[in-house]
């Protein structure tokens, strides 16, 4: 089931109406969004920041980031042209830190997805991304330094088809067509690279067509 921006209620978060309390739209898991009032309500009044308007969100669905923290590292993704781009601010300057091929999500349900585009905050590291078979409960591998932005979108290193298997560096697939479920796949030293320099809630994911 997905609203009238496409977005899935699937690891969502329902955005109410100011005014009628009516659930109108999703939000995407890793949204970027401004608190307009207090905490302590059950449903908080927001204005997007990854998208436009101001809705309540349920407060169980927010992760709260403290307004210290400055987004100084951005990976850019492009799935038109298959590549992803990190960029860090240095004083007031943006630097080009990396320049890399990947695949990102291909649409082919019921198990593969396009990559969502948008922008999105760093949530999780997992130095190592088990994945099942598709369909199954059945451990079919697991993918290197993944850093997930998005419900179980990742960018990450080549998949290893084996639980117990070593990492592989590079596939020739890397900068072609779009091959991954969601996530994004990259030569896993420039995963690895993403993956130390993106922090949880202090970084940020732009993915653009």
């Amino acid at each position: 089931m997905s609203d009238s921006f496409n977005v899935e209620r699937y690891q969502a978060a329902p955005l109410y109406d100011l005014n009628s309390a009516k659930a109108v739209r999703y939000g995407r898991d890793g949204w970027l969004v401004r608190v307009q009032g207090p905490e302590s309500i059950a449903r908080i009044p927001i204005e997007g920041i990854s998208f436009e308007g101001k809705y309540t969100v349920p407060k169980r669905y927010l992760r709260i980031i403290s307004d210290t923290v400055q987004f100084n590292i951005i990976n850019v993704v492009d799935v038109k042209n298959q590549n992803i781009c990190t960029l860090e601010k240095v004083g007031n300057e943006w630097l080009v830190r990396s320049m890399n091929p990947v695949t990102s999500g291909r649409h082919k349900p019921p198990h593969a997805q396009e990559t969502p585009t948008g922008l999105f905050v760093v949530q999780e590291h997992k130095s190592k991304m088990f994945y099942y078979e598709d369909g199954t409960k059945t451990y079919a591998g697991f993918a290197p330094y993944a850093t997930r932005f998005t419900a179980g979108a990742y960018i990450h290193g080549v998949p290893v088809n084996n639980p117990n298997g070593s990492i592989i560096e590079y596939s020739e697939s890397l900068g072609t067509i779009p091959k991954s479920h969601m996530c994004v796949r990259n030569a896993s030293s420039h995963a690895q690279f993403v993956y130390k320099r993106s922090k949880d809630l202090a970084s940020l994911v732009v993915v653009i067509d």
